[in-house]
């Protein structure tokens, strides 16, 4: 269950953006290294606090990306957005059979302990849907956006 809550809280904190953040908080030096070791080459770094966790938004590979550590420095998780295109096939394979000919927008990719998540929002005929595709392809999670 609480894997459950700590992916739905990257899910949220992506989808709000960093306009809801608490203000900005410097990490420890012990925090800062492991987060160098954890992302190497990481750019624009901005940490903030939210719900118990350091977060920590950066620029890496020319794309956004949020990192989440706990109390003890030891990264919770991490939220990466994609295009499309730099899905796994397995991912396109199974959004594209479930929506064929629908448009895909918001593509995250979100890394913890249960493992790697796919979130996205597909969109056909005026209608959205908000799918969750896990790395081997199975969908499973499907919501309509009103």
């Amino acid at each position: 269950m609480k894997k459950i809550i700590l992916s739905l809280s990257l899910l949220l904190t992506v989808a709000a953006g960093t306009a809801f953040a608490g203000a900005g908080t410097e990490p420890s030096p012990g925090l800062q290294e492991t987060f160098k070791q954890e992302f190497p080459g990481a750019q624009n770094v901005s940490w903030s606090y939210q719900e118990g966790y350091q977060k920590v938004t950066f620029i890496l590979g020319g794309r956004r990306s949020l990192a989440f550590f706990d109390s003890n420095n030891e990264l919770a998780g991490s939220v990466r957005d994609l295009f499309y295109d730099q899905l796994p096939l397995t991912v396109m394979k199974a959004a594209d059979k479930k929506f064929p000919e629908a448009g895909f927008t918001e593509v995250r990719e979100i890394n913890n302990a249960d493992g790697t998540i796919y979130m996205m929002t597909a969109e056909l005929n005026n209608k959205k849907y908000k799918l969750k595709i896990s790395s081997s392809g199975s969908i499973t999670e499907v919501e309509k956006v009103k």
